[in-house]
């Protein structure tokens, strides 16, 4: 254990800062992982929905909408009841929509799997 502490105290000390992140930051680093997944989820979402027949495009479509709005919604909430306001606001609101939506890339890609 003393070990551990002597290297973890040298990585401080050779990277003063390494560890320590602004708030601004955290939110910035949130926001982007936000948006690599809401992209992937694009590119996943349109894979399915080629390879649908026209019967279910259109209900895949409504599911995805009302997705979208309650992902927002529930990250709104979210955000509202974590941090009312505060500074991490907006990383609490980024976090929990890439959670969502890497949820739902997980929920299409197993659909994607399984189509005919």
């Amino acid at each position: 254990m003393k070990h551990l502490l002597v290297v973890l105290f040298l990585l401080a000390l050779a990277a003063p800062g390494a560890f320590a992140q602004s708030q601004q930051q955290m939110n910035r680093d949130a926001e982007a992982s936000f948006t690599k997944a809401d992209a992937e989820l694009n590119r996943t979402y349109a894979k399915v929905l080629a390879g649908l027949d026209d019967e279910s495009k259109p209900e895949l479509k409504a599911a995805q909408r009302a997705w979208v709005a309650f992902r927002d919604a529930h990250a709104e909430f979210q955000m509202n009841y974590d941090a009312r306001g505060g500074s991490m606001a907006p990383m609490i609101y980024a976090g929990v929509r890439a959670s969502l939506t890497k949820a739902r890339i997980a929920q299409l890609k197993e659909l994607f799997s399984t189509q005919r």
